[in-house]
């Protein structure tokens, strides 16, 4: 079970927690009678107290389960990508132009070592673009703006080997739904013959 699933099934059995405190509360309510305010005070501060502990529980539990990497921890490799209607250029040099975009977008694709840790640079060279980056087994791994004139990061560490799909999420244009991109994830040892048995896969 990812994390993502366990943290939805945990507020799920908080939401139902809550509702079923409220349900009590309005059903002990139902018949008219006087209320002990010193009571009522208790119990909004029990309440309060036992949600927050509840709280700090789960954030204790689940927030070193987030995928993001220690801020201080440099990335071992920098990815530029350009986003263009309708294509990404992604290349592991600088894309300062209409020239190394194409050469990027039609050069082979960008190589990654497994368990690197990669900051993708993102932008674009004229609408937004949503960069979404899918596993070989089309699992959304993560996902980042692509916007004209900014340069967005994202972080990413990659531990399995295969083709990494990238497809544009916001948007853009008549051809939206044909723009995507493509990197491998390669092991760290036979890279060449690995990179080659990707090839014959994609059919290149």
């Amino acid at each position: 079970m990812t994390p993502q699933v366990q943290a939805f099934w945990i507020f799920v059995a908080m939401a139902c927690l809550v509702a079923g405190f409220f349900l009590w509360v309005a059903r002990s309510t139902r018949q008219a009678h006087e209320v002990n305010q010193d009571a009522a005070r208790r119990l909004r501060r029990n309440f309060f107290y036992s949600l927050t502990g509840l709280l700090v529980i789960v954030l204790a539990l689940t927030l070193r389960h987030m995928p993001y990497p220690v801020p201080t921890e440099r990335p071992e490799r920098i990815i530029f990508v350009v986003g263009k209607q309708f294509a990404f250029g992604i290349s592991s040099r600088p894309i300062a132009d209409d020239a190394d975009w194409e050469a990027a977008t039609y050069s082979a694709p960008v190589q990654i070592p497994t368990g690197a840790m990669v900051e993708f640079r993102v932008s674009s060279f004229d609408v937004n673009h949503g960069f979404a980056v899918y596993s070989p087994s089309g699992e959304l791994l993560g996902q980042v703006q692509a916007m004209p004139g900014y340069v967005n990061r994202l972080r990413m560490r990659f531990r399995r080997p295969g083709i990494y799909h990238v497809f544009c999420l916001e948007f853009c244009g008549m051809d939206h739904y044909r723009m995507r991109g493509l990197f491998f994830v390669v092991p760290r040892t036979n890279t060449q013959s690995h990179t080659r048995s990707l090839l014959a896969g994609t059919g290149e």
